[in-house]
């Protein structure tokens, strides 16, 4: 496992993830894909463990680009097609697995999304947003720019105060988010055509309008189902990211997020696990980025459960805060 850990390739691991979602989907599997997210996934993590490749502070590989992560989501919009179909005859257990299924692989596109997202470029843009709907996190486009101006402050999502369960954070952060994200908007848009929401807005009833007119009430029931599981999945992410890290940046200094630093997961998700080197420089590619900060003891699958059982959770993380945050 020492030559895999030390890899700073294999990203293209993260495309089987929705290749194996949409044929899982076609044979009417939803709930063995998620079989295997719960028990395959989070052991070969833990098997071949640490990402050491991370740590080179030179980073000299040849860059990737956008690559990997476009094409993972047009492998995800395939499978959340097909699973669209399969749920049109599909009976309820199955319904609900496909919609549980879709919407946890919608949140793992979040991750390539926000990639191509942080690329500049008007086709980047268009694919990212599209993209965003389809998630079910239209907004986030808005909400994560506040986020990276505003790190370390709970009103603009993602940060957690010490003590709060990723139960009552969830809905907290999106809405929260949300609320600054239109404020925002309405402040700085000089003219109706200018604001970035009405052009969200039309985004989104193009994509709902599309769910219904391929599926009808079950394909908008459908969509509306993924994007609530998609979302809570994104901002249980956000949490695992910045839990107890409130503060001014001033204050948090390099502090700003908790690092994931293993193999596999960094390879998943497209090194989103580097996130303190992300905030410290945001311009940086994804296969550029390493180890920055202080890192979670698991990967995030790990890290996921984990938070699901909050006393756990406090009793893991709480005294690893920096005493700063508490």
């Amino acid at each position: 496992m020492t030559s895999l850990r030390n890899s700073k390739g294999g990203f293209w691991l993260s495309t089987l993830l929705p290749a194996t979602a949409a044929a899982l989907f076609f044979y009417r599997h939803p709930w063995l894909f998620l079989l295997l997210l719960v028990a395959v996934v989070p052991a070969a993590d833990a098997l071949i463990g640490q990402d050491v490749g991370v740590t080179n502070q030179r980073a000299s590989q040849t860059p990737i680009g956008s690559v990997v992560p476009v094409t993972y989501i047009c492998v995800w919009g395939a499978a959340v097609l097909v699973a669209l179909e399969r749920a049109m005859s599909a009976r309820p257990l199955e319904f609900a697995g496909l919609v549980i299924a879709s919407g946890v692989v919608s949140a793992f596109a979040m991750a390539h999304i926000h990639e191509v997202m942080h690329r500049g470029g008007r086709r980047s843009k268009l694919i990212s947003d599209v993209a965003l709907a389809v998630a079910g996190y239209p907004h986030y486009r808005v909400v994560h720019q506040l986020h990276h101006g505003h790190v370390g402050d709970p009103r603009f999502g993602s940060t957690a105060h010490v003590g709060l369960s990723v139960w009552c954070h969830v809905g907290r952060s999106f809405f929260s988010a949300l609320r600054s994200a239109i404020a925002y908007e309405l402040g700085q848009a000089r003219h109706w055509r200018e604001n970035r929401l009405l052009q969200i807005v039309l985004v989104s009833v193009a994509v709902v309008v599309l769910f219904a007119w391929l599926g009808g009430w079950r394909g908008a029931v459908f969509y509306l189902g993924q994007g609530i599981v998609a979302v809570f999945v994104v901002e249980t992410v956000g949490y695992l990211q910045h839990y107890g890290l409130c503060g001014s940046p001033d204050e948090l200094g390099n502090q700003v997020a908790w690092d994931v630093n293993f193999w596999l997961s960094n390879r998943l998700f497209v090194n989103n696990g580097l996130h303190t080197h992300h905030h410290l420089e945001q311009a940086r590619t994804y296969d550029r980025l390493v180890h920055a900060g202080r890192a979670l003891p698991g990967g995030y699958l790990h890290m996921f459960g984990l938070a699901l059982i909050p006393p756990l959770w406090f009793s893991v993380m709480n005294h690893r805060l920096p005493k700063a945050s508490n």
